[in-house]
């Protein structure tokens, strides 16, 4: 076993070698070809001596195992790059389950921040949730984009790597797992999800009034670009003069499928650009001369800060040809692209090149500003800790399970009870919570709340006022 190991760690690194040679290979400059090829052999041979005198000469006996994981892993943590990974065999299974569209977890996207924004010298210590995904068991226990992963069963996820957050949330579809989320920098609840097959979701449509077109996109898949042609083309074949692109919470998907996408909108010209170190494989997406959504109807994307990749993409490419009005917060900003390079039983997952919206900028840590910026109130202190204490205490699921169907009578003495214990975030936010969970209890919820959506409401005074 343990010459076994050594010969694949050999190999592995040999192999790590080749495709860095090869790379090097395409530089012009020749004495930097050959710098580099005798300064990677002296890195092998210094890697294969260390294996063999930690091995041999430890205090304790060492599992090869974890030696070769740990190096692989600092390896790529040293590029300082939250999307830059060393996939072991269990988390390529875990990808594979993820790309087919269905796979046993809680249905959330995750991600970690590079650095934390008010402390820029350090990292933020845990792993952030970019969007739940909609229908799945973190949608319906009120997770929300924006929200840090504490602790899962009683472990401090300090540290955690978004693979150790995976492998941690996902099981037996009916398998139950305790995650404690920390919300809005102020407070800390628990949240008991039980796990269910995830199924990835693309689209979702509606009409608002006779005219208005509602088109929401949850990731950009394979079959995302078929579904949404369809869609627009009933909606065109229904009269439809006005379109609201919601790409809220969607944290982003395949290139090709958004350029497909985005090609339904325009008749020509560029919607996206990838610009990589190794230049000949630099490429200008453009868009094709036919198009689905006639010229004259007006559009609306609604954005919010889990908007990433992807979803950026089109937002981008809409907002910079002034195809259309960009309502609601700043995207997430995440402007890279990776590739997975499978060696062996593993694989490394790093970043390869950055992508530019058609106006030439890359949002890569920065996101897309709305032009008509909508966010939630603020809520005072005070009112945070009575909305904590509300989620801690379960107090609105409770509510929902006494009054499955609650009436305004019900609702108007249940937040009346909650004033009266000093429990007030506002009577807004109230029957707001109230709502969700009445929706979330539902096999199918409804595609737009016309009601407490204020960047929808926004967007729809915005179209018939042509704001």
């Amino acid at each position: 076993m343990k010459r076994k190991l050594e010969r694949t760690l050999w190999i592995s690194v040999i192999t790590v070698s080749l495709l860095i040679t090869a790379a090097l290979l395409l530089s012009p400059v020749a004495s930097a070809q050959t710098d580099g090829r005798r300064r990677d052999k002296d890195y092998i041979r210094n890697l294969e001596a260390a294996l063999h005198i930690i091995q041999n000469n430890y205090v304790d006996e060492v599992d090869p195992d974890i030696l070769f994981n740990g190096a692989m892993q600092g390896m790529l943590s040293e590029l300082n790059d939250p999307y830059s990974l060393y996939l072991d065999a269990e988390t390529l299974v875990q990808i594979d389950d993820t790309t087919k569209g269905k796979y046993g977890g809680v249905g959330l996207y995750i991600s970690k921040d590079r650095f934390d924004e008010e402390n820029p010298n350090g990292r933020r210590p845990y792993v952030k949730v970019v969007a739940p995904i909609e229908d799945t068991p973190g949608w319906r226990a009120g997770i929300n984009a924006g929200d840090y992963i504490f602790a899962i069963e009683g472990e401090s996820a300090e540290g955690f790597t978004t693979q150790d957050v995976s492998k941690r949330l996902r099981g037996e579809p009916g398998s139950k797992v305790v995650v404690t989320l920390f919300r809005d920098d102020s407070f800390t609840f628990d949240v008991t999800l039980t796990r269910a097959e995830i199924e990835i979701p693309t689209v979702k449509t509606t009409l608002i009034d006779e005219n208005i077109g509602y088109l929401r996109i949850i990731e950009f898949t394979p079959f995302t670009e078929s579904r949404v042609k369809e869609k627009l083309t009933e909606f065109t074949s229904e009269g439809v003069d006005k379109l609201i692109i919601d790409v809220r919470s969607n944290p982003g998907g395949l290139l090709a499928s958004v350029v497909d996408v985005a090609d339904l909108f325009f008749s020509g010209g560029v919607i996206v650009s990838t610009r990589y170190r190794q230049t000949h494989l630099n490429k200008t997406h453009r868009a094709n001369e036919d198009k689905v959504v006639p010229s004259n109807t007006e559009m609306v994307v609604l954005i919010d800060r889990g908007s990433a990749s992807a979803s950026e993409i089109l937002t981008g490419a809409l907002k910079d040809r002034d195809r259309a009005i960009i309502i609601g917060e700043k995207s997430f900003g995440k402007g890279s692209i990776q590739q997975i390079v499978p060696l062996d039983d593993f694989a490394i997952k790093f970043t390869t090149g950055r992508y530019y919206t058609p106006n030439g900028i890359n949002i890569d840590k920065m996101g897309i500003i709305p032009d008509i910026v909508v966010t939630e109130p603020e809520l005072s202190e005070t009112q945070l800790e009575a909305y904590a204490k509300i989620l801690q205490e379960n107090r609105i699921a409770s509510f929902i399970d006494e009054h499955p169907s609650p009436s305004v009578r019900q609702i108007n003495t249940f937040i009346s009870d909650m004033r009266s214990e000093g429990l007030d975030p506002g009577e807004r936010i109230l029957r707001l919570m109230i709502k969700r969970e009445g929706e979330r209890r539902l096999n199918v919820p409804p595609v737009v709340d016309l009601e407490f959506d204020s960047v929808l409401i926004r967007a729809i005074d915005s179209l018939n006022n042509n704001q």
